[in-house]
């Protein structure tokens, strides 16, 4: 499995490589990421923007969603970060767990008090190899027990300030981003 992992990795990156577009289709600046409306989009209708310009845009998906989404930091080592609708993952623990989580909320941001849709945990410990067992052993499992602190419930201005944030912070880029639309989920990251 982790070779399937690596290899896709790899084309991924390569494709990456072949796009002539490196320059932000918004304002021409140069551009670390790829922007799409949904996960797993076709390579043409992944769109290039620069880091100013994609804050701009998740800001504007991440306030107007309003649904209920998980939102696990971006980290090192994954070339997408991307919204996952739960009823894509009927079996996994994690989706099962995103319901439950906001049931135990009380619906105010943490940071800022404004209505919360999101709840945000750091992504300490988590790599590509140990990706799926995340799916399917769940937060409690997995990243609660590798020293990250409950999930924070943010509203989506804050949540894209975390995001932006982690981002800057550790230098990512990520070949596909995408933003939570229309039902309930999670956002992660993800290797496809």
């Amino acid at each position: 499995m982790l070779v399937g992992i690596l290899i896709v990795v790899a084309v991924a990156l390569h494709l990456r490589n072949l796009r002539p577009d490196k320059t932000c289709a918004n304002c021409g600046s140069p551009s670390q990421f790829g922007y799409s409306r949904k996960a797993e989009s076709e390579l043409e209708g992944i769109g290039s923007l620069c880091f100013t310009c994609l804050v701009g845009k998740l800001t504007d998906d991440y306030e107007n969603y309003e649904g209920k989404a998980l939102v696990i930091q971006p980290a090192a080592g994954f070339p997408c970060y991307v919204f996952q609708a739960s009823s894509k993952w009927p079996d996994s623990k994690l989706a099962k767990e995103v319901t439950e989580m906001f049931s135990a909320t009380d619906g105010a941001c943490n940071q800022c008090r404004a209505k919360a849709h999101y709840l945000w945990v750091t992504s300490n410990g988590l790599k590509l190899s140990n990706f799926q067992q995340l799916l399917s052993e769940g937060l409690s499992q997995t990243l609660l027990r590798w020293g990250n602190v409950r999930p924070v419930s943010l509203c989506g201005r804050c949540c894209v300030k975390s995001i932006a944030k982690t981002i800057e912070q550790r230098g990512l880029t990520f070949l596909e981003i995408c933003s939570p639309r229309s039902t309930d989920g999670f956002v992660i990251p993800m290797a496809y």
